[in-house]
């Protein structure tokens, strides 16, 4: 009868050590298309948001972010203007996202103008073509050049057209912080 209340102490006391020395995960999962998270920040869609929303960096290493449509209806056309601190990044490359993709290819211009980002996004041809919906329009690359705190953002002046060329109206225009030591 001992052995096996030693039996069962031995292994309760296994046991709770398992248990205790469990760690719950505390990722924190970001996703750029949550309504509710992005009108927490004051952006409501149609936007332009980026993803993610932060770094945390060491000088002279690259920031890979990704930029969105969300919630967006007939888009045929863009100009979209990204504002960053030349100072402290370097625009270092662009991959075209499949948010307007199509069977016909639309024309995706990319401009550097030393502290501005251009994307240009037209359709050619007698198709009109029109986007909706949510999803990735580019991903962007910049190198850090310096320590401190620095801004990527989508300027107001950014263009989204129909396939009129009348202008759709944007009301959330993201933005990234990204902190270099």
């Amino acid at each position: 009868m001992i052995n096996i209340f030693r039996l069962n102490y031995s292994l309760s006391i296994i046991l709770s050590l398992m248990i205790l020395s469990c760690t719950i995960p505390e990722d924190a999962f970001e996703n750029p298309l949550d309504l509710e998270a992005n009108a927490a920040k004051g952006i409501y869609p149609p936007a332009l948001v980026f993803s993610p929303d932060s770094f945390n960096i060491k000088s002279g290493e690259l920031i890979v972010f990704d930029l969105y449509a969300l919630a967006v209806d007939s888009v045929a056309g863009a100009q979209i203007e990204i504002d960053y601190f030349a100072s402290s990044l370097d625009f270092i490359s662009y991959e075209q996202g499949d948010f307007f993709k199509s069977n016909a290819a639309p024309i995706f211009i990319v401009e550097d103008k030393n502290g501005k980002l251009f994307i240009y996004v037209t359709f050619m041809g007698p198709e009109k073509t029109n986007i909706s919906g949510t999803g990735n329009i580019a991903t962007i690359t910049f190198i850090s050049k310096i320590q401190g705190s620095t801004v990527i953002s989508v300027n107001k002046s950014t263009l989204l057209l129909n396939q009129n060329a009348k202008e759709i109206t944007i009301n959330g225009f993201g933005r990234s912080i990204i902190n270099v030591k």
